[in-house]
Parts: structure tokens; C-alpha cells; sequence
């Protein structure tokens, strides 16, 4: 089977399926026989056409055919035609005998009109892509379209239009989702091919129907500029430890009890240093540690004198840690700027700009500072989702890369010419005209209309057409910035003071007055030099290190990248 002068499979049918091809060169002073056959539910009504026929197929829309049909005198119900499938294929013949069918349209009778005073049925079908999209699965929508998408910019699948889903995937694709003629669906690229598939030579358009629709300059954006954010909890728990001996509790074991012995001394409880812990706004973990005043024993310093002690929570030697929790929110800014050729010119800049956040929110997060601490968590952990940020930033990165694309190929040339002569065009083909201009682009839409009664039929071919050219970046995603603190560090001395007595009984040296804000023990020795001393209040005290407001503020970082989009050149010259 021939296209013009070429063999079917060296065009561009081939080039739908990958193969290598050469371009197919549309030649003026061909004469063809031609024909439409027009099958409704697989009856053939093509004796029934009057008037004209037309189809239009523009990408990323569904295409359009209408038509008119004579009915015969029996009456009809025009909505009993509603949803019938209709196919319309283009039958030409070349002066040589060649026979060439191809499919124009295939898709369903949408709407159907009956003029009762001619009996005319008027249709207007459809390739219903809207709807056979919204039939599809999520997951098959993925496969079909590609593209990136994210949950936090977009509203949620369920329960809402699967169309609606498929466009925003396409958003992120300088790509057109649209069906073939035969009903098929399928995702073409914008960019123009380097080897056209159609050349449209001398001759080959029909007169003074040429024309060019440039785009307006305020709608051809050059630089974009998007504010996202990146808003996630930190969990902070911070663990402070505590230490205290007695001063007289030298060694460690029974011979720093011995120690004490020699001059004893009132001694905190765990029930103090519990409740100190907890007075300090902090929470113990793990329970008190250290050593404890040995109850009763015959002789445990080897000096022939038994020990007597009933009481199991007095403390010679206390270790302790008290843990405290907090939530600091911390977000993420990202300053990303997209420029086309032009955009980094404060006089030719045309700015337009987006946004978008995401917001991790967690039950743990919710209660974190209402349940109990645990040992051997992180000081900080972040709760944070990296396959969120990243479908997020991507998301805008690309689907901003788009509309610099799309903005920049808004001019539109067309012509029209024999349809004969544009068998095989399809929207996913490079075209290139050389008659009264000279350009080469992807073809944006096609139109045919085709006259029964005056025997024509006639192709208005439209392409669109980029400009812009300059360098482009790789759309990476960018890093996350610095947003960690260092370990928060220190923990209060704990010290002893002992009243009852005007000199200490060791050294002999002069007790000094109670002192309120010492941390620590405060009790008194157990023998009194003199009845005038003063006796100090048995307690323990501890007091929980300071969080700075850097810790507990929200927390902030910024990242700013800059990409350059590059705008293919299409040829156009007038």
C-alpha cells in the first residue's frame, strides 16, 4: 500500500512503532478518486451522508466528528441512537490505481438531533476520552500518563474524577494525552522531532489559506518563581543525669560505709531524691542507683561492732536521670526559580509564580510529651517523610518546567490542503511546510471537512510552534538544608550541707549557715558538738538544665536553586 509516493511501512506509521524513517515528501499535481465509508454500530450509512462531514482532533482533547444522515420515512428515537459506536474511514485512489484507506475517526454518537420537516438526522459523536479515562484505575492512569504527582499538592484520588487525576499527572509532562484515530489512547510528546515525518512541498497548500497566530508576549512566561515548604515535628528528649555521695563516703562499697560510720549523718531517701527528680519538671528513668546504707549485719567493718539498720531507702551513694520531653516544629523553606531564555533580564523578565507545602502530621507526635520517657532514644528525631518532600519539590520543579514550555510554543502556523495529500498525518507527528513559508513543528490539530455533494474534501493542518532556545539544567531535587542542633550539655553539682553541730567533727572547721539555693542533700550529723546549732531542713534538690528557645521555637531553613529550562528552536521562517 502507497502514501503518496511512499511505502507504508518507510513512513510515519513505522515511526509509531520506534523504527527508523525517512520523511514522507507531499507532492503538488496528483489527481485521486475518493470516498468516506461510514460505519454506525458496524452498519454501513455511508449512502445516507448528505451535506458535509467533518472531524477534529486537537491534542491533549477529545476529538469531534459530525455528520448528517437522511432517514428513511419510519419513525425514529433519536435517543436509542445515543452511545453508538461509529468509525469513518478516508478512501482515496491515485491516478495509478493506488488504493489508500485510512481511519479518520473512531468513537461514539454523542448527540443526535432529528429535524422532523427533512427527516435529517444531525450527529455529533465524540472519542469520549474524558470518559474512558475516568473508567481506568489510578494505577493504570499512572502507567498511561507518567509524570510526577503529590498527594500534599493535589486533593486525594478517592472520590473524586480520574480525569481530573490524569491532568494533573500530564501537568508535570511536556507531553498531550489524546487518543489516535483508532480510539487508542496514548501520551505524545511536545518536542518537534529533528526529521519530519511530512514534508509539505511546493504547491501543496491550498491559496492564501497559510496563516500564523503568534502568541501574545505578556502570555510567553520566562521565568518562574515557586515558594515551597517542608513542615515536619521533632521530637526532643533530652536525659540529664544526676550523681551524690556523702562527703564521707570515700571509698565505694562497705569501706565508704565504714567511712561514714566513724561520724554519721542523716541520709536522703529514694522517696526524696524520686520526688526531687520529679519537682524539677523532669521524669526519672530507670529508678535511683548507687549505694544504699547496709541494713543489719554482725560485723561488717571488722572491728567486732554488729550494725543495726531496718530502713532499705537511705542512700550513701544516689545516681539518678530524669528525662524531659518537647515538640519543636521545624520547616523547611525552598526558593526555587525556573528562567526560560530571557527570564534573568530584569527588562524582558514575563514572571508568574506558584506555590506549595507539605505538613507532616503524627499521632506520635500528638503524644509524644504526654507519654513516658524511654532510655536510649536519640536526643532529637525527626519525624519527617523524604518520599513526600521529594514528589512535592518534584512535582513543582517539573509541572513549572512544563508551563515554561507550553507558554513558549503558543504560536500556532496552519494550512490547509487536499486531504488526500495529508493521509496518515497524525498529532503525533513533525511537520514540516515549504510552501510560502518555512517551518517545521509538531502538529497541534487537524481538521477535516468533507463536502458530499461538491465532491471536496479539505485538511487544515496546524502546528505549533516553539521558540526560545538557551541552555538547560538537569530538574534535580534539591538537598535539604541544615536544620540540626548540637546535644544540649551540663548538669547542676550536687553537693551536701549538714547543720547540728558549730564545726564539722573531720575537720574541725566552722559550719557555714544554710544555704537555700545549694542543690543537693541538706540533712544533719547525727551528734551535736553544741545545742545552740542550727539544724538544717532534711530535703534533696535537683534542678533540671535550661532548654534554650533555639530548641523550642520553631525552627528554620532556607534552599534556593535556580534552573534553567531550554526552549527548543522550531524553524519558521515568512
Amino acid at each position: 500500500m502507497l502514501i503518496g509516493a511512499q511505502p507504508l511501512a518507510s513512513g510515519p506509521l513505522a515511526v509509531a512503532l520506534g523504527d527508523a524513517y525517512e520523511p514522507v515528501n507531499v507532492v503538488r499535481g496528483q489527481s485521486f478518486n475518493a470516498r468516506v465509508r461510514l460505519l454506525i454500530d458496524g452498519e454501513d450509512f455511508t449512502d445516507r451522508v448528505t451535506g458535509e462531514l467533518d472531524v477534529d482532533r486537537e491534542e491533549g482533547a477529545a476529538a469531534a466528528a459530525g455528520f448528517v444522515l437522511l432517514m428513511p420515512e419510519e419513525p425514529i428515537n433519536p435517543e436509542d441512537w445515543k452511545g453508538r459506536a461509529v468509525t469513518l474511514d478516508y478512501i482515496s485512489r491515485d491516478r495509478y490505481g493506488v488504493v489508500t484507506e485510512v481511519r479518520l475517526f473512531t468513537g461514539a454518537l454523542k448527540l443526535p438531533a432529528l429535524d422532523l420537516t427533512w427527516n435529517l438526522l444531525a450527529c455529533e459523536c465524540s472519542d469520549r476520552l474524558q470518559q474512558r479515562v475516568e473508567a481506568m484505575a489510578i494505577d493504570e492512569i499512572d502507567a498511561l500518563t507518567g509524570g510526577v504527582w503529590s498527594s500534599d499538592l493535589f486533593e486525594p484520588t478517592t472520590g473524586r474524577s480520574h480525569w481530573e487525576y490524569a491532568q494533573e499527572r500530564m501537568e508535570s509532562r511536556a507531553a498531550s494525552l489524546d487518543c489516535a484515530t483508532d480510539g487508542s489512547l496514548r501520551v505524545t510528546a511536545w518536542r518537534a522531532a529533528s526529521t519530519p515525518h511530512f514534508v509539505f512541498g511546493l504547491g501543496t497548500t491550498l491559496h492564501e489559506s497559510v496563516q500564523l497566530d503568534p502568541s501574545d508576549l505578556d502570555e510567553v512566561t520566562n521565568r518562574l518563581e515557586i515558594e515551597a515548604a517542608y513542615r515536619f515535628p521533632r521530637l526532643w528528649q533530652h536525659v540529664q543525669g544526676f550523681g551524690w555521695s556523702h562527703p564521707e563516703y570515700g571509698s565505694t562499697g562497705i569501706s565508704g560505709f565504714c567511712q561514714w560510720r566513724a561520724w554519721t549523718s542523716e541520709l536522703p531517701t529514694t522517696e526524696m531524691i524520686t520526688d526531687a527528680i520529679n519537682g524539677a519538671g523532669l521524669t526519672l528513668i530507670g529508678g535511683v542507683g548507687g549505694f544504699k546504707l547496709p541494713l543489719n549485719m554482725a560485723d561488717p567493718c571488722g572491728d567486732g561492732q554488729p550494725w543495726q539498720n531496718s530502713f532499705d531507702n537511705l542512700w550513701l551513694s544516689a545516681t539518678a536521670t530524669g528525662a524531659r520531653r518537647w515538640v519543636q516544629q521545624v520547616t523547611e523553606n525552598y526558593k526555587l526559580l525556573l528562567t526560560a531564555a530571557g527570564g534573568e533580564d530584569e527588562a524582558t523578565q514575563v514572571i508568574a509564580r506558584d506555590s506549595g507545602s507539605v505538613a507532616i502530621e503524627s499521632s506520635q507526635a500528638d503524644e509524644w510529651e504526654s507519654n513516658r520517657p524511654v532510655a536510649g532514644l536519640p536526643a532529637a528525631t525527626d519525624l519527617t517523610d523524604e518520599a513526600r518532600r521529594t514528589d512535592a519539590l518534584r512535582t513543582l520543579i517539573h509541572g513549572g518546567a512544563v508551563q515554561l514550555l507550553s507558554a513558549h510554543r503558543g504560536t500556532t502556523l496552519s494550512w490547509q490542503t487536499p486531504t488526500d495529500l495529508a493521509l496518515g498525518v497524525d498529532l503525533v507527528h513533525t511537520l514540516r511546510l515549504e510552501d510560502r513559508a518555512m517551518a517545521q513543528g509538531k502538529c497541534r490539530r487537524i481538521q477535516h471537512r468533507i463536502d458530499i455533494a461538491a465532491g471536496t474534501a479539505i485538511t487544515t493542518i496546524s502546528v505549533a510552534i516553539s521558540r526560545g532556545g538557551g541552555e538547560g539544567d538537569a530538574l534535580t531535587t534539591p538537598a535539604r538544608p541544615d536544620t540540626s542542633l548540637p546535644p544540649i550539655t551540663g548538669s547542676p553539682i550536687l553537693s551536701t550541707q549538714l547543720g547540728g553541730r558549730l564545726n564539722n567533727p573531720i575537720t574541725g572547721a566552722s559550719i557555714p549557715p544554710y544555704d537555700d539555693s545549694r542543690l543537693g542533700f541538706s540533712g544533719n550529723w547525727t551528734v551535736a558538738d553544741d545545742l545552740t546549732a542550727e539544724q538544717f531542713p532534711r530535703r534533696f534538690e535537683v534542678e533540671a538544665v535550661e532548654i534554650p528557645e533555639i530548641y523550642r521555637d520553631e525552627m528554620t531553613g532556607e534552599v534556593t536553586a535556580h534552573y534553567r529550562v531550554a526552549i527548543p528552536n522550531d524553524l519558521l521562517e515568512l
